[in-house]
């Protein structure tokens, strides 16, 4: 029988007597319990319910502990839920509000501790979180400097808010600390060091860490520790982009998932963090349950890479393994208008060679070269202007495939400033730019299809590009009809495709409830949108 797991600040109702109960069994960890004589009455009940999970744990010693289906599982079916066990701010990052997460100017502080906040009712919502009591013990007020840049003091703050669970939640800083931290093979390195400097040394010194521990002997505040903690938060924590900032967490089964850059399951998140794990397709009992560490828009150097730093492993995925990636040449750069792949794209030091015209190119020399166009995406982004975005698409187009994860990143903000910038306002777009817009949203959703069919990892840019694609559909027709080129029985058959690429977005992102995330966002527009497009549609006589 599984035994109960104690979870101090979460509870529910006891599945026996009704009684508020605050331990789970830990087979499930989908029903509470107000103690072991409930459970074992209940077990009896329970138990078919609780063998019949979608999934259990395994391990071996290549992989550590993972996911696999106990079951078949079918595309859409939640497979768990899962609470964080700590949620802090990105470890690089601009200020923010230690409890919503976005941006601040240092127009209010919190009282006890000098944290630039959103307001007081943000700040009683922290009040007894670890960085504004521990400071409070030394009476320090926090000052920072600039809210332009990011600051090296927000490092520390989900490394303290997991360190402090100890005395807060017992049962859930053990589930931490049993996660792995490669601390062993973090000592004597560059990581280690800076992890000591930028965080054990800025927790005792800035943060009053000696303080607290000195009050609190009971609780281990060590060096070895806080660096186990900083490596379980590396290895482990899923970064959550926000609308206007990033936030880190840690998840007691999600991080068991392996990575594949073609995953199985898919994630939404509530307004407080909460996973809901789904399967994006039919997955088969006995299949690995993988999500995705990485960017899905990166392409499989950039991927492998980010892999092997963070994570310590190089991915052999059937994405990474296919030098075309599905056919999409998302990596594909170009000689002369030749393409070049690599002859490995396994191996990071494989040459890549043009068969058309034998040519070849270092492992090396092409990631200068993709680490050079990206910087200068980087400034394009920052102050580009459409003139100047379209000048580097056209400037690229013999060295990198139009499908390129540098091009696609490119047309997708582009896409987006047709119609958004001034000067090119959608009443104000003339056909051909009309066209131009169109043109960037189906090649974006081309692209998108094909390294994402199961719509797991890139819904958001998919929304997108739907979204944005209905603006000059819309236009052009109310332009023709306006003008009497198009009768008015032919403008409300012309209006059905602008309102089917809203209603796309809107089923993309029908469980991103989470209106702090950019997938939230986009959903509330669209959906007023179409709010007022099916009140048009109605007032020109379409049948709803």
């Amino acid at each position: 029988m599984a035994v109960i797991e104690e979870l101090p600040d979460d509870c529910g109702a006891c599945a026996l007597c009704g009684k508020i109960a605050t331990t789970k069994c830990t087979g499930c960890k989908q029903v509470y319990y107000c103690g072991k004589i409930c459970q074992r009455k209940h077990w009896k009940v329970h138990r078919p319910e609780c063998k019949a999970l979608a999934y259990k744990i395994c391990s071996t010693t290549d992989l550590g502990n993972y996911l696999i289906a106990s079951r078949d599982i079918k595309a859409g079916e939640v497979i768990f839920v899962d609470n964080p066990l700590v949620v802090g701010p990105s470890s690089v990052t601009v200020p923010v509000c230690l409890c919503c997460y976005t941006p601040v100017d240092g127009s209010y502080k919190c009282p006890k501790s000098g944290w630039p906040l959103c307001g007081p009712t943000c700040a009683k919502r922290v009040e007894h979180n670890p960085e504004v009591i521990i400071p409070a013990q030394c009476e320090a007020q926090f000052e920072v400097e600039s809210f332009n840049e990011p600051c090296y003091l927000y490092e520390c703050i989900i490394v303290m808010r997991a360190l402090l669970l100890q005395k807060t939640a017992p049962q859930k800083y053990k589930s931490l600390m049993a996660m792995q931290s490669h601390v062993e093979e973090r000592k004597g390195t560059k990581i280690w060091e800076a992890v000591q400097e930028r965080i054990v040394d800025v927790m005792k010194k800035t943060f009053g860490i000696m303080v607290f521990e000195a009050i609190c002997p009971q609780f281990d505040f060590s060096d070895e520790t806080i660096q186990k903690i900083a490596g379980i938060m590396d290895t482990n924590t899923k970064e959550i982009r926000l609308a206007y900032a990033d936030v880190q967490a840690l998840y007691p089964i999600s991080c068991l998932m392996e990575h594949s850059c073609q995953p199985n399951v898919k994630l939404n998140y509530s307004k407080n963090f909460k996973i809901t794990v789904t399967a994006a397709k039919n997955i088969r009992e006995g299949e690995h349950l993988a999500t995705m560490y990485t960017h899905a828009l990166w392409g499989t150097i950039a991927r492998r890479d980010h892999l092997n730093i963070t994570k310590r492993f190089w991915c052999t995925c059937k994405r990474c393994a296919d030098p075309t990636e599905y056919g999409t040449n998302f990596s594909t750069i170009m000689d002369d208008g030749h393409p070049m792949l690599p002859e490995d794209p396994l191996n990071a030091d494989s040459d890549w060679v043009c068969k058309e015209t034998g040519k070849r190119k270092t492992a090396y020399d092409v990631k200068i070269e993709l680490s050079v166009i990206g910087k200068e995406i980087e400034v394009l982004m920052d102050k580009g202007s459409i003139e100047d975005f379209e000048e580097f698409i056209e400037s690229k187009k013999k060295v990198l495939d139009t499908n390129h994860y540098h091009m696609v990143t490119v047309k997708h903000q582009l896409l987006q400033m047709y119609g958004r910038t001034e000067g090119y306002l959608i009443q104000d777009m003339t056909e051909e730019q009309l066209q131009r817009k169109i043109q960037l949203c189906k090649e974006n959703l081309s692209v998108l299809q094909k390294l994402d069919p199961n719509r797991v990892r890139l819904e958001i840019y998919a929304a997108t590009s739907h979204y944005e694609l209905h603006l000059p559909l819309l236009q052009i027709a109310k332009r023709k009809w306006e003008t009497g080129k198009l009768s008015t029985e032919d403008f409300r058959a012309a209006l059905e495709e602008p309102y089917k690429c809203v209603s796309t977005a809107i089923e993309l992102l029908q469980k991103e409830v989470n209106e702090m995330l950019p997938e939230g966002q986009l959903l509330l527009q669209a959906k007023d949108t179409l709010e007022q497009l099916e009140g048009f549609m109605k007032t020109v006589g379409c049948q709803m």
